[in-house]
């Protein structure tokens, strides 16, 4: 599972995914505007193709909305309704919350369950011991995972609902859990997890709805003799997972980004043939690559309909068969 740091729910592992995936435009000649401002301290964008002065009137409600949920969810606010949730024993998590983040908790705990335990949001504590939560959380069930694709998600509902009759081509990213709004296509390059600077390793278009999370141990890890481990544990051992360095993962508009972001974290615990597995028996529209930490003999393990979608790639490709 991913720590989160100390300002807040949106944090996590944005600064990993901000550098795992980069928007692309799709054609040379397109006119994209990009309006990027910090929250939560992570960084928040919108980039429009087209009509590049709506940015500005979308922002305040994008903006709007991540506050709001971050008051709601977030497990380093004392205030927040997940740590006032937690501090009164709540029985069941879902029936506690607020309904507009319900959801979110349904999907949290559905994970865990779907997946035995791998994904797990209850491992606050563990992260803390193994000093790789950045700061001091106060509470040990967290959505860090999770949130900052739901925030997303519910950022894309507000914009349809506002924009009803005149929808704008549009990408939203927070701290890297990008999803579609419109009829645009949208080119998003996967970059190397060994080389920030290197060239992509490929790049998958993205179009109706979709939305794409990368899980990475590149920017925060911890090293025990020699070898180096995520700060993602597996949270049926509490321990830190190695062997992966990367996963990226598409799903469609009924999945959205909630799932993206959750099933990047929950396959990086299961690895390549476990999560494809794990894809067909519970996520068969569900799209994942996985870059194992290999950098010396860099390639990738794909699912049969990323492999299919992949240009570009850079290293050789193993498609798993699902």
């Amino acid at each position: 599972m991913h720590g989160l740091s100390r300002k807040g729910l949106l944090v996590g592992s944005a600064a990993l995914l901000l550098v795992g995936l980069a928007t692309l435009g799709l054609r040379h000649n397109d006119e994209i505007k990009t309006i990027r401002w910090p929250v939560m301290g992570t960084i928040a964008q919108l980039s429009l193709r087209g009509e590049t002065t709506r940015g500005e009137q979308i922002r305040p409600l994008v903006q709007k909305t991540y506050l709001r949920l971050d008051d709601l969810l977030s497990a380093w606010n004392p205030d927040s309704e997940l740590c006032r949730l937690a501090a009164s024993n709540c029985p069941d998590w879902v029936t506690c919350a607020s309904s507009e983040v319900k959801p979110c908790y349904a999907a949290a705990l559905k994970l865990a369950e779907q997946s035995d335990g791998a994904f797990n949001p209850r491992v606050g504590t563990k992260l803390r011991e193994l000093g790789v939560s950045g700061g001091s959380s106060y509470s040990d069930f967290d959505l860090g995972a999770i949130a900052k694709g739901f925030a997303v998600d519910i950022a894309a509902q507000k914009i349809i609902q506002t924009c009803t009759n005149d929808l704008p081509d549009l990408l939203i990213d927070l701290g890297g859990n990008l999803r579609v709004v419109g009829s645009g296509v949208w080119r998003t390059g996967i970059r190397n997890p060994f080389d920030r600077q290197g060239p992509y390793v490929g790049v998958i278009a993205l179009t109706n709805g979709e939305s794409v999370a990368t899980s990475g141990n590149y920017e925060r890890f911890i090293e025990r003799d020699g070898i180096r481990y995520s700060h993602i544990l597996d949270g049926r051992t509490g321990e830190p997972t190695h062997g992966i360095a990367a996963v990226t993962v598409v799903t469609p508009a009924h999945y959205g980004a909630l799932l993206a972001d959750g099933l990047s974290t929950t396959l990086f615990v299961l690895g390549p043939q476990n999560g494809a597995d794990f894809l067909t028996r519970h996520y068969p529209e569900a799209l994942a690559l996985w870059i194992p930490d290999s950098p010396t003999a860099p390639h990738i393990f794909a699912s049969k309909e990323m492999a299919r979608r992949l240009n570009y790639v850079v290293w050789p490709l193993d498609t798993l068969e699902r």
